[in-house]
């Protein structure tokens, strides 16, 4: 058993036991949200945190979180304080939910500092003995689903983008003498979620003939390198990789026409923003991050070996990505 399945096995045997021994709180003042996890992944729980504010408006929410997601917390305005020491934590929350924990976490609740603990890992192993997993959106949803009524409808996550982003971007774009525009982002922290810069290149010069647009290639400050690679293989990309913060990009998501890209944290934020989309997705678990909306497109080959179910993105071609996006538009 690897060591996130043992973790998930550990939370679900102390969830049990915090819930069915501790007594419940009579009212609801302090919750405590563990999301240590990667851009992608906290977009997904955002409408969870939303929902979990407005169901304990008198409590105090905190999330503990790693540090690169504090803007995308912050601008959901239902959050008390954004935690990334674990030190900064108070000694005992009412609620634990452990979106996605650790070890340290898991104790937390073990020792008795919260009353009630809900845990993501229960909900993902249940999920993989009855069928398979799900989309993120509804693990998640399910995570938290005993706080709230069965009939709770539940919301899709959005953004909340300021207009001052909004501007900044538009200010950008201006620079670069474009007011239409396609995204693409070629990066990914894993290397086999990367699609062959080359094809980028050339899927670029495609989009640029077929439909007049030139194209933005965004990403963190250590991606600009790999963006330059492509941008000098073709005459239509322009590298903006660490000219925007976090709540720029999605920003720039919000204001591109399309977005093609690898399976990343900028593919989620084009996702919930509803925009057209070709997602290229490598190694990964069928459906749990698939984009949602009809005008949204993912290519994911999956092959079935004697070794179990492989996947690689460099079985995607070019002529696939140009045909979703001619389907799509």
């Amino acid at each position: 058993m690897d060591t996130e399945k043992l973790l998930y096995f550990c939370t679900s045997f102390v969830s049990t036991l915090v819930n069915a021994f501790l007594p419940r709180p009579k009212e609801v003042g302090s919750v405590l949200i563990v999301k240590l996890d990667e851009i992608g992944d906290m977009i997904y729980t955002l409408h969870c945190i939303e929902a979990i504010a407005d169901q304990f408006p008198k409590a105090t929410i905190d999330v503990y979180c790693k540090s690169m997601n504090n803007a995308l917390v912050d601008q959901t305005s239902a959050v008390t304080s954004i935690v990334n020491d674990p030190h900064n934590l108070q000694t005992r929350y009412d609620i634990q939910i452990d979106f996605r924990g650790n070890w340290q976490t898991m104790q937390r609740a073990l020792l008795g500092k919260c009353s009630r603990y809900f845990d993501r890992g229960s909900v993902r192993l249940q999920n993989k003995f009855n069928g398979g997993q799900k989309h993120e959106i509804e693990t998640n949803q399910e995570t938290v689903q005993a706080l709230f009524p069965e009939s709770y409808q539940w919301s899709k996550p959005k953004l909340h983008i300021t207009e001052d982003d909004q501007e900044s971007v538009r200010g950008l774009t201006a620079k670069y003498g474009i007011s239409q525009y396609v995204v693409m982002h070629c990066g990914a922290r894993d290397e086999a979620r990367r699609w062959p810069v080359e094809r980028f290149a050339k899927l670029i010069d495609i989009i640029h003939t077929e439909y007049g647009l030139k194209t933005l290639l965004i990403g963190s400050p250590n991606e600009h390198d790999l963006n330059q690679l492509i941008a000098d293989q073709c005459n239509n990309a322009i590298n903006i990789a660490g000219e925007t913060g976090l709540m720029q990009l999605a920003a720039v998501m919000r204001q591109c026409d399309f977005f093609v890209g690898n399976e990343s944290g900028p593919l989620h934020f084009a996702i919930v923003e509803q925009k057209p989309l070709v997602a290229l997705f490598g190694p990964g678990v069928k459906d749990v991050f698939y984009p949602l909306y009809p005008n949204q497109r993912a290519i994911h080959h999956i092959h079935s070996g004697m070794k179990g179910d492989f996947d690689s993105i460099n079985d995607i071609t070019v002529e696939e990505v140009t045909n979703a996006l001619t389907e799509m538009m």
